[in-house]
């Protein structure tokens, strides 16, 4: 597996990655100091290797490029892979902060106003998939970050230099500077920025707050917060403490539906299995429509809302049917599809077909065509993008691809959705991703480990009576239960018991222990992340305490050598890049091809390896990925907001050197 565009952080070469989940494509290093390459290189992958391999065994596109030495990963552990990171004195040099991520001072903020005028605002936008944030203003400095086509940050009125930038380095918010040429432009109402303008959603409502049966669910203080309460076993409802909020609920096993408590907001509720509707709840409104002309349904959604409408994906995706689709570029008519869809009749007819089978997942409701494709115009290429202006087909998605939507329209009788490479597709030759409705449990004060998760489809609990008798509860597959830590033994059969005092048999959970040695280096406050491959268990730490704790999917080749097999590699780390959205995709020739556009919330902590959500599974709690840690949706979105570096709001990505949050990956 590869990512499609990816970076080398200074003084560093790419080995090869062998099979672990996204192997890196060659690209120039990011203190080249050709302004060209250095403003539309690709995104690169990561950090080298623990113990990279033998020169011979590298392909060419991975070797150290002209002038650059290989160095170890700032992430990488010194000891052999395998070694227990929980057993270490201290923390390894390599990943001590030693202030190397500070930022030069090189123009201070200007002293302002109390108030500043609307029309004192001035601000750039991105025009490529990568625009390049350099900590200092010329070509060879250090890469902090990058923002992706429509990002529009607030930048100073006047660039801080030109050196090889002939329109001006500008600082912009909150720190760091851009080039205005081939990647970013001044002209905020740039045709590409317009296009691109959606951006992803980040932030989703709490997943899972702990409810101990028998106890009042946590209630918030804050206008508009929300609270999370169990509304039956394992199944969670968001509950908004005002007038007006937005409850979540769930109806069935794995779904949810958003319901609205004042007259004329909207409601989400399941009118197939696994599928959602938007329904107002005023007479007459138009269920699937959005509140104004040409509105989109999550302009301004809550954080509840958007849990409810994406599952913790930052777009709407879709994932190939075969024959795959083709990818427009502008919106064709009737003969132009034809020709480009010799299928097209017999298609829409299996199409309507399928559209009324069970598990059908309607795409989300329509938005106005966007402006840039109106009249036959065709949609604007980002930057590097090199289109004919009269090409009508731009190809076709590859075996088994991926694709996140800027926003899906109707046209000509069918649904098309525009990808963020501003790409037309036809959606009725894919399938919309339903998200994974699982999510781990936060654990606040008072509640700590062990957790249980139940791994069988048809587990249930034993619930103590008033007169001393049990009752059989259900549990939901990989519902998390706080465990007291006690265990019993009834019938010949080992129970461990709930912190509300009902019983789980032990065979039917998996259970997640506290640690069993506390690290050294966990100091008081200090983030860092604990996986077991084993457990198939990821804990999310804070300083000694615990403070979420989910179940996610490590290399399908467990313990293995992950340099020979799909497994993850062990050792203590550090996150140095996370990028909210990044594509992957494989070899044709592999036995496992595949194209997945923006992988959501990617965070690399070595070489390729890396947290990021998988939106083509829903096996978290069991070993599959390449060589990655998959996690579900709405757990990758709470750790890649929880963890350092942090990504700013405009932002697509970050990279930090030293800053970056621990991750310890054990048996």
């Amino acid at each position: 597996m590869r990512v499609r565009g990816i970076f080398l952080l200074p003084a560093m070469a790419l080995a090869t990655l062998s099979v672990s989940c996204p192997r890196p494509a060659s690209e120039p290093a990011a203190t080249s100091p050709a302004p060209a390459s250095a403003v539309t290189a690709p995104l690169a992958a990561a950090a080298p290797t623990v113990a990279a391999p033998a020169p011979s065994a590298a392909r060419a596109e991975d070797a150290a490029p002209p002038g650059e030495e290989a160095a170890t990963a700032p992430g990488a552990l010194a000891a052999a892979p395998g070694g227990d990171p929980l057993a270490l004195p201290a923390l390894p040099p390599e990943l001590v902060d030693d202030g190397s991520d500070k930022l030069p001072e090189i123009d201070p903020p200007p002293a302002t106003s109390p108030t500043v005028a609307e029309e004192d605002v001035h601000e750039l936008a991105s025009v490529a998939r990568e625009t390049w944030i350099f900590a200092e203003p010329r070509w060879t400095s250090r890469r902090i970050g990058y923002l992706r086509a429509g990002a529009v940050v607030a930048r100073r009125p006047e660039p801080s230099g030109r050196t090889s930038c002939a329109d001006g380095w500008y600082h912009i918010e909150p720190n760091g500077y851009v080039c205005i040429g081939a990647s970013a432009t001044l002209n905020i109402h740039d045709l590409a920025v317009e296009a691109s303008s959606r951006r992803p959603v980040r932030r989703f409502a709490s997943p899972t707050l702990p409810v101990v049966r028998g106890e009042a669910a946590p209630a918030t203080t804050q206008s508009g917060e929300a609270t999370l309460a169990a509304a039956q076993a394992g199944e969670t409802a968001l509950a908004a403490t005002q007038p007006g909020a937005n409850p979540l609920a769930a109806t069935q096993p794995g779904e949810t539906a958003l319901a609205a408590t004042q007259p004329g907001e909207t409601a989400l509720a399941a009118t197939q299995p696994g599928e959602a509707a938007l329904a107002a709840t005023q007479p007459g409104a138009n269920p699937l429509a959005a509140t104004q002309p040409g509105a989109n349904p999550l302009a301004a959604t809550q954080a509840g809302d958007a849990t409810a409408l994406l599952g913790g994906l930052p777009y709407t995706y879709v994932m190939s049917r075969s024959p795959t689709p083709p990818l427009y570029a502008r919106l064709p008519d009737g003969d132009e599809q034809r020709g480009a869809e010799p299928d097209l009749a017999g298609h829409l007819l299996r199409a309507a077909t399928a559209a009324r089978a069970p598990d059908f997942v309607a795409p989300p409701p329509p938005d106005a065509t966007p402006s840039v494709l109106l009249y036959g115009r065709p949609a604007p290429g980002l930057a590097g993008d090199r289109r004919s202006p009269d090409a009508l087909v731009l190809g076709r998605a590859r075996t088994r691809s991926g694709f996140a939507l800027l926003s899906t329209f109707d046209h000509d009788g069918r649904r098309f959705g525009l990808t963020t490479d501003l790409a037309v597709l036809p959606l009725d030759r894919t399938r919309v991703i339903r998200p994974s409705a699982f999510a781990g449990l936060a654990l606040p004060e008072g509640v700590t480990l062990p957790v249980a998760f139940a791994r069988r489809r048809h587990a249930a609990r034993l619930v103590p009576g008033e007169r001393g008798g049990v009752t059989r509860a259900p549990l939901r597959f990989r519902e998390a239960i706080p465990l007291s830590g006690a265990s019993r033994r009834l019938g010949g059969i080992d129970y461990l018991e709930a912190r509300d005092g009902s019983l789980v048999r032990s065979d039917e959970v998996v259970r997640v222990d506290p640690l069993p040695r506390t690290p050294a280096w966990a100091l008081r406050g200090r983030k860092w992340i604990d996986v077991s491959i084993d457990k198939q268990s990821l804990v999310a730490y804070e300083g000694t305490r615990p403070v979420y704790v989910t179940l996610v999917s490590t290399g399908a080749d467990g313990l293995g050598d992950p340099k020979t097999t799909r497994s993850t590699i062990q050792g203590l780390f550090r996150i140095h890049t996370k990028h909210v959205t990044v594509t992957m995709d494989g070899d044709e020739e592999d036995e496992d091809p595949f194209d997945f556009r923006d992988v959501p919330f990617v965070q690399y902590f070595t070489e390729g390896f890396a947290f990021h959500a998988a939106y083509w599974h829903d096996d978290f709690g069991t070993a599959r990925s390449h060589g990655c840690v998959n996690l579900s949706p709405l757990d990758a979105a709470w750790l890649f907001e929880w963890t350092t570096p942090e990504v700013p709001a405009e932002w697509h990505g970050a990279l930090s050197l030293r800053k970056g949050t621990l991750v310890s990956i054990r048996p």
